[in-house]
Formats: C-alpha cells, structure tokens, sequence
C-alpha cells in the first residue's frame, strides 16, 4: 500500500489546486472579501464545535495564540484576500495558481538564514527550473492577458504566504491543530470584515454555483488541504514542503481547462511542465534520506 508521505502530499497537490478554480465561481456570486469572511466565520465555528466533542482537549497559552493569530492573519487573511480579489479583477484561475507557486524561491532563499536549513545542489537545480517554467509562463503575458493590478494584488498575496509558512515552521510546530486552527480562521474573519468596510460594498448570491464551491472550500481546502499543510511543515523542511507547490500550477491548469474552459498556449504549457520538472527534482528525498526515512 502506498505510503502517507507518497498519498499526503499528492492529495495537498490536487485539492490546493482546486481551490483556485472554486474560487472563480465564488467571485461570480459574491464579493471577495465577503466571500472569505462567510467563509472563515464557518470554518471558525466548525472547528470550535469540534473541540467541544473531543475527549481530550488542548488549550493554547497566549503566546501560542499570537503565534496562531499571525499564521492565520498571513495564509487567510492576505494571501486569500489577495488571490480572491486578483481573480475578481481578471486574473484567470491558472496564473493566480502559477505566481502562488513561486513560493518556493524565496523559501529556499529565507529558510537558510532565517531557519537554518540547508539547501542541496539538487534542491537548487529543482528551484531554478521551476522558477523558469514560472517565468516563462508570465513574462510573455504580462500587460496582454494578464491585467496588472490584479497581478501585482497576487503578488502581494505571494509575500504573505512565503511569510506565513516561515513563521509556522519556526514558531507554530507544536501547536495543538484544532485550537490553532479556531484561532487562525477567527483572526481571518475579523480581518476580513474590517477590509470589507474599507473596500467593498458587500454581496453574496446563494446561487447553487456557489453554495457547491463554498462547501468545497470549507470542507476540502480549509478542513483538509490546510490541515494538511501544517502537517507537512511539521514533517519535513519549510523548502521541501513549499517545493510542492510548484505543482499546483500544472495541476490547476488542468482543472481550468476541465472545468472553466480556460485556454493556455504551447509556451503557457510548455512552463508548467518546466515547472513540474523542478518541483519533481527539489522534493525527491536523497539516497541517504531514502535510507534513513
């Protein structure tokens, strides 16, 4: 049977991915940050409940709850906001999926000063193709197809999630899942009620479309992929585990071209396979490692 390392991260890969395509039919019905706040209000009040049936309950200290508060404020307060208010100003599906993938790079340039990680010739060689599928797909359509504040906007939401995954792995590894995760999807809906007053008329149409994609991003994104996430973190090395997403580009392009009937060019594909070639070559464990799991 296979392994949870080989399952773990394939599943992250494909339902991570398909939260950029269910975030194309959220926006169609309802807002941004409305949207998120809707959301994480769900999400927040979900794992709560569940804390209260579990036999054995954690607490969080305060310092843990700071710890919490941040996490959440960075991966769902601004990378979400971001990602959901490029893609509800233009920004298709794939390429808002393409520059989150970028993570990666300045992961694996942060984590060794920051997180004492050392990063092999071989993560490098991986880094460096991925980065040039990455390149390749953008820097042909910038000012084109790709509308500019909408890629700036998600590139803000990039430095958010490059910040959020070296400050959980170096200050939210022992925190108890569940609590961590009320903490960190409260912060989110209080922050994005604040940037709903600041920025937008709030709207939600409980259309089918978005009912489905809703309930996707809460039980399969925000219960699974996320959880999943942190995981991952906890098991292997902040470069190792943002190399991953290298892959959700390919991923969700292929879920756009399925469900959204976005098209890409020969060059566009030709980048995320470059990409995936990184992605496949910065995460492959070393013989040593295979040795010694």
């Amino acid at each position: 049977m296979p392994r949870l390392t080989t399952i773990l991260p394939i599943a992250f890969v494909v339902i991570w991915a398909s939260a950029f395509i269910s975030a194309k039919a959220i926006i169609a019905d309802a807002t941004p940050f409305a949207a998120l706040a809707f959301r994480f209000a769900i999400v927040t009040a979900s794992f709560a409940l569940l804390l209260v049936f579990l036999t054995k309950k954690q607490w969080l200290n305060k310092a843990q709850i700071g710890h919490a508060s941040v996490t959440g404020l960075l991966f769902h307060g601004f990378y979400l906001g971001g990602v959901f208010w490029a893609l509800s100003h233009g920004l298709s599906a794939t390429l808002a999926a393409l520059i989150a993938s970028l993570q990666p790079i300045f992961v694996a340039l942060l984590a060794g000063p920051l997180l004492s990680e050392r990063i092999t010739a071989k993560q490098w060689l991986g880094i460096v193709l991925g980065f040039s599928g990455a390149v390749l797909v953008i820097g042909f359509d910038v000012g084109n197809t790709i509308p500019l504040l909408g890629l700036l906007t998600c590139i803000g939401a990039l430095c958010a999630a490059i910040t959020g995954t070296l400050y959980q792995k170096k200050f939210g590894q022992d925190l108890p899942l569940i609590p961590a995760n009320i903490v960190q999807a409260g912060a989110a809906t209080l922050l994005h009620i604040i940037l709903i007053s600041l920025f937008e008329t709030p709207n939600i149409t409980f259309s089918n479309s978005f009912i489905t994609a809703m309930a996707w991003q809460i039980m399969a994104v925000s219960f699974g992929a996320y959880v999943m996430l942190l995981v991952l973190l906890q098991r292997g090395t902040a470069n190792q585990t943002s190399s991953l997403l290298f892959l959700v580009a390919p991923v969700a392009a292929l879920q756009a071209w399925l469900i959204l009937g976005e098209v890409m060019s020969a060059i566009d594909m030709a980048g995320l396979c470059l990409a995936s070639l990184g992605v496949y070559i910065a995460t492959r464990p070393s013989k040593d490692a295979q040795a010694h799991p």
